[in-house]
């Protein structure tokens, strides 16, 4: 073609929509939709992503200004919704079980059908089109570009992270993702149109895609468009890398239309090895070696883009766009890959948050600026790493608790305290327990230690319970949380300190809690921390909706912008902790129906309401209408705990009661299944003579941690005990009414092993449960290190 009509290119983006407080996907596409213009946004697959669509442009100037626009008008209407923008494969942060699938005929059925599929397309990725109208040349040069495809995908590489933040050792791990698909991978083997639409026929027929738009091969002829279509690349953050790829797409397509018509041979490689190459690409970006289709040989891939660039120098000369081109590849390869740039960003601080923000930052054209922090001594490895590889380590209790040196661990004076005196502490308030609001003994034990410390402790209103602020005036203050209370379960331990309260016991670990805080405070006053540090000793945690509601309530949470708990884990052995991003406990919502009806005599069940067989209904059906309208990911789980009625085998009860639990790992799941359970238990009594009355009690969220302060947590977890003895938590399904507290301010909680290694594992809550008392220094170290993870000084 002459230079002065070189074909239009044009560009489809996929855009991450981004929670701007929580740095999460959030499911607004919708919403944000119905602010922008139809011709250029549409929806996709799932609600967290929105496609854009360029217009067809000869000259990539003009191609660079449509983009830029676009993206542009996109972001401003998302900010306006606290809504972030960007462009990658995949996001580091996303609670798979909030996310939703666009609602449309077509979406839904790919939902039915393709299930985990559909459920977990959580990937953007980019899509260039080339005017190739004569669809026959289309198929052909489908195959012919084939070979070439791998250094498009390294180009493009931007997903190391799958969503739950876990690195993949992958540049575009959106790849392995999208080859799960059946009718993905390198372009169809056919020769024309006619074979290449007889061929998408019998897939559409076979019933394994549903039409022809669902053949996503590699490289194909455009569906909608007289156009052939590159799909292999991510999503690409930075325009810069969109407009090379375009170019080079576009100069390759010319290439090889021209070869083709001249009777020249392409190169002949078979499917299997280009699939090969792609997943070296995949797995490699432009960081190391990439597959040469020519040889076969791995080859660094700076090298192949050079190779690759130079090849199409004529097709670039010609459509003017050389100078550009060689510009753009040669800053590629010298800045490596997003994916590179996404791992550089998380050894910096260990905060996937920041990578969220550069993503967010490229997208924009902005230049991110991030915290400035010591350079890290060792290449970033590409791969599972310790939370504060590659960064600063900011290890400030390692300098004063040296463990090769058992005398820096014992403290002696008012103000200092050995591991005896924790084990003193907690055996006295194990041996005193007392239930919710009425922890009046505690609260003075408490008191009277900080007030021997020379801290002012502040009551709470109710007489129980109690917080006290340490360190500087000024700055961020982060909030430490202990519990008091204790449960009504008879203790059966057989301990020398065993409960002296009958029928009451500390069964759940709030001794250690409160003992621990109390250390916390102790190491506190002797070792001053460089911020403000508010101890909260809070009341009544056992109850529904805790003790917390009221210590907000008093103004515990005034001026704190952090906060952190740790939980004994009788799971986890001593000298281990455990965290993890989003939810690590789940709520917990009580459920009690009264039934009423007519009673009689069992053989004229007609006559009566017959209440127990209505009682069945109610239990097996609310069940499983919750098993079918709410999403099986949330892991939401009704569990009847109390099903009373009648008191003979011949005789139909007037009353019942029904008396159980309903727990959620979603947030947004727990707040919608009041309403939900209403309904339901309606329509299931309907049909029966029987009266009713619904006592629904929403108690706790789920404990939701924040990214950030988990990564804190991480990193001071890591000082403690090492990276070695941090694991990765698993989600409970134990309520926890420190939520509350995070539904004010980011934080998170962490669970401490307290499980001795050798005896039987004792479940919190029984008679029997018991912990080893050498935890507690582990919990007050990680309590302190935590306050001081913005202490750099030597």
């Amino acid at each position: 073609m002459l230079a002065s009509s070189p074909r239009k290119v044009g560009v489809e983006e996929e855009f991450h929509l981004i929670d701007l407080k929580t740095r999460r996907l959030t499911t607004r596409a919708p919403e944000l939709l119905a602010r922008l213009p139809d011709d250029a946004y549409v929806d996709e697959l799932q609600q967290c992503v929105v496609e854009v669509n360029s217009g067809a442009y000869a000259d990539l100037g003009e191609l660079r200004d449509d983009l830029e626009r676009h993206r542009a008008l996109l972001i401003a209407a998302a900010e306006g919704i606290g809504i972030g923008v960007a462009a990658a494969g995949s996001m580091p942060l996303a609670l798979p079980a909030e996310m939703h699938v666009t609602g449309s005929q077509r979406y839904r059925r790919m939902l039915a059908d393709y299930q985990v599929l559909a459920r977990e397309q959580l990937i953007c990725g980019t899509q260039f089109h080339v005017d190739l109208p004569d669809r026959d040349d289309a198929v052909q040069v489908a195959h012919r570009v084939a070979p070439y495809m791998p250094v498009l995908l390294a180009l493009s590489a931007s997903s190391p992270f799958r969503s739950d933040g876990a690195d993949t050792g992958y540049a575009s791990a959106r790849t392995l993702l999208w080859l799960r698909w059946p009718s993905t991978g390198p372009a169809a083997p056919v020769a024309t149109a006619a074979e290449y639409d007889a061929l998408i026929d019998d897939l559409v027929a076979s019933g394994v895609i549903s039409d022809p738009g669902m053949a996503y091969f590699d490289v194909r002829p455009s569906v909608k468009l007289p156009t052939l279509e590159l799909r292999v690349c991510d999503s690409c953050p930075r325009l810069d890398t969109v407009l090379l790829i375009a170019a080079l797409f576009r100069a390759l397509v010319e290439r090889e239309v021209a070869g083709l018509h001249a009777g020249a041979k392409g190169i002949d490689v078979v499917p299997t090895l280009t699939r090969a190459a792609l997943w070296r690409a995949a797995r490699s970006g432009l960081e190391t070696d990439l597959v040469d289709m020519t040889v076969p040989r791995s080859r660094p891939a700076s090298e192949l883009v050079d190779d690759f660039v130079n090849s199409l120098r004529p097709q670039l000369e010609e459509s003017g766009d050389w100078d550009s081109v060689a510009k753009l590849a040669a800053e590629a390869t010298a800045h490596g890959s997003s994916a590179a740039r996404q791992r550089h960003a998380l050894g910096r601080r260990g905060r996937l948050t920041d990578v969220v923000d550069l993503l967010l930052a490229e997208t924009a054209g902005r230049t991110e600026h991030l915290p400035e922090v010591e350079a890290p001594r060792t290449p970033i490895a590409s791969g599972p790493t310790s939370t504060a590889a590659g960064r600063t380590r900011r290890y400030w209790s390692a300098r004063f608790w040296d463990r090769s040196d058992t005398a820096d661990m014992t403290w002696t004076e008012s103000t200092e305290l050995d591991a005896k005196k924790l084990i003193e502490w907690r055996r006295d308030l194990h041996a005193h327990p007392e239930l919710s609001f009425e922890e009046r003994r505690t609260t003075r034990v408490v008191r009277d230690h900080l007030v021997g410390l020379g801290l002012e402790p502040v009551p709470l209103p109710g007489g129980t319970g109690l917080w006290c602020d340490l360190g500087p005036g000024t700055g961020g203050r982060i909030a430490l949380r202990a519990d008091l209370d204790a449960l009504p379960v008879a203790e059966a331990t057989g301990l020398p300190f065993e409960s002296t309260v009958p029928g009451v016991s500390h069964a759940c670990g709030h001794d250690a809690h409160t003992t621990m805080l109390m250390g916390a405070a102790s190491v506190l006053v002797k070792y001053p921390p460089p911020s403000p540090v508010r101890l909260i000793f809070q009341p009544a945690e056992e109850t529904t909706p805790g003790g917390s509601v009221d210590t907000i309530a008093a103004g515990a949470l005034d001026g704190v912008s952090k906060i952190y708990a740790l939980h004994c884990d009788p799971h986890l052995e001593v000298g281990k902790l455990s965290t993890r991003t989003g939810p690590i406990t789940s709520s917990n919502d009580s459920v009690t129906v009264r039934l009423w009806s007519a009673g009689g005599h069992t053989a004229r069940p007609h006559l009566t309401g017959d209440l127990i067989h209505t009682a069945a209904v109610l239990v097996t059906g609310l069940a499983s209408v919750l098993d079918r309208r709410v999403d099986a990911r949330t892991a939401t789980v009704l569990t009847w705990g109390k099903v009373a009625a009648g008191q003979v085998a011949n005789s139909v009860p007037e009353s019942g009661e029904l008396v159980g639990t309903l727990r959620s790992a979603s947030r947004e799941t727990w707040a919608s299944l009041e309403p939900l359970v209403t309904e339901t238990i309606c329509h299931l009594l309907a049909p029966y003579d029987v009266r009713y009355e619904l006592s629904y009690l929403q108690g706790v969220p789920p404990v939701v941690n924040d990214p950030d302060c988990t990564a804190d947590l991480r990193e001071a977890i890591e000082s403690v005990v090492g990276f070695d003895h941090l694991d990765e938590a698993q989600q409970s399904s134990g309520g926890e009414d420190f939520a509350w507290y995070l539904e004010r301010v980011p934080g998170a909680m962490a669970r401490l092993g307290v499980w001795d290694g050798t005896g039987p594992r004792q479940e919190l809550h029984q008679p029997g449960f018991d912990l080893d008392e050498r935890a507690l220094v582990h919990g007050v170290r990680t309590l302190v290190a935590l306050t001081r993870l913005e202490d750099q000084s030597e």
